[in-house]
């Protein structure tokens, strides 16, 4: 599996999902597999691509069931909004590296800070959604306190993304030394994981 074609590794997590009927099945079993170094991030990647699309199986066959044009019409939806995010985040490397970067970071900080995953479910799902809600609420009653507002919002993030890489601020929370030492104990997993994929190979042979 290891050594599968990135393109077939998301028909496999579509497929997956499509059986089970639930995306976040399959990433809550192909998650354990990737912490413990027995499924390499690389591959957890299109697997997870190919589940969120193939949970769009359960909503469209529902919409067809019903056949009305709203069931329809979301199902739709659902299933273009997952199809461009895999477009945008997967065929070119260069923007491929970004969500993998990303959850490469978030790992690290995680297996330092135990309590890093919850807020990350609390900021993703609960503050910045609410946060937009409000602005968006705040345009329909004033526009011109929800372009004050979204300006100021804007300017808090951008401050805070100059003092995170450009100020050094990520290095008070965790060291240069700990985040290379954790970037090279995930290159020796990966390359044990690669050297035992290999060996059945050679023994074939």
């Amino acid at each position: 599996a290891t050594r599968t074609n990135d393109y077939v590794a998301m028909l496999v997590g579509c497929l997956m999902t499509i059986l089970v009927q639930s995306s976040s099945v399959v990433t809550s079993v192909l998650t354990p597999l990737c912490g413990i170094g027995l499924l390499p991030l690389a591959k957890m990647f299109p697997l997870s691509l190919g589940a969120n699309v193939g949970t769009t199986a359960t909503a469209l066959i529902a919409a067809l069931s019903a056949f009305t044009h709203d069931a329809v019409h979301i199902a739709l939806c659902h299933f273009v909004f997952n199809l461009e995010g895999i477009l945008i985040w997967f065929p070119a490397p260069v923007m491929r590296r970004v969500p993998m970067g990303a959850a490469q970071l978030l790992g690290l900080y995680a297996a330092h800070f135990r309590l890093v995953p919850v807020i990350y479910v609390v900021v993703v799902f609960v503050i910045v959604p609410g946060v937009l809600l409000g602005v968006s609420a705040l345009f329909e009653a004033s526009v011109a306190g929800g372009v004050v507002v979204s300006l100021l919002l804007l300017g808090g993030v951008a401050a805070f993304e100059f003092w995170w890489l450009r100020l050094g601020g990520c290095y008070r929370l965790l060291s240069e030394e700990a985040r290379a030492e954790g970037r090279r104990a995930l290159q020796e997993a990966d390359k044990e994981l690669a050297g035992d994929a290999e060996a059945p190979e050679a023994q074939g042979q």
